[in-house]
């Protein structure tokens, strides 16, 4: 389920960040016997949040819009894929849910990963010209 293609330095740090407030994403939790809880996402790690799995109750998101804000509004189309790929393949929405979270945790911990190899180069690299 990992994104196969490599992330780059830009792509990693538009996956952390957050898009602008006009392009957030409509989520919500169906909390029986509240109802529909709605709410809303600014960037991946917020969803990552929202689809985490509980017991009492069910995220509430349409994976297809899902697919397509991360594709254009959070810029990353091979994550983007690898949720259609992930949903499509689900047996049921619950395990689509399931396995888009993990995904996404995925896809944020290499994000992680490759911003801080990129600080740390960065940091190396002004200390042996001198700078900090």
């Amino acid at each position: 389920m990992t994104p196969a293609a490599p992330m780059d330095v830009a792509t990693a740090r538009r996956v952390l960040g957050r898009v602008s407030h006009a392009q957030r994403f409509p989520v919500g939790r169906f909390v029986p016997p509240v109802g529909l809880l709605g709410s809303f996402v600014r960037g991946l790690p917020e969803l990552q949040l929202a689809l985490r799995p509980e017991s009492r109750s069910l995220p509430g998101v349409n994976m297809e819009r899902l697919a397509a804000w991360i594709e254009h509004e959070v810029g990353d189309p091979t994550c983007a894929a690898a949720v259609r790929g992930a949903a499509g393949a689900a047996p049921s929405y619950v395990e689509a849910c399931i396995a888009v979270h993990e995904l996404l945790e995925q896809r944020l911990e290499t994000a992680r990963g490759i911003v801080e190899a990129a600080a740390d180069a960065r940091s190396a690299s002004g200390s042996r010209t001198g700078r900090t």
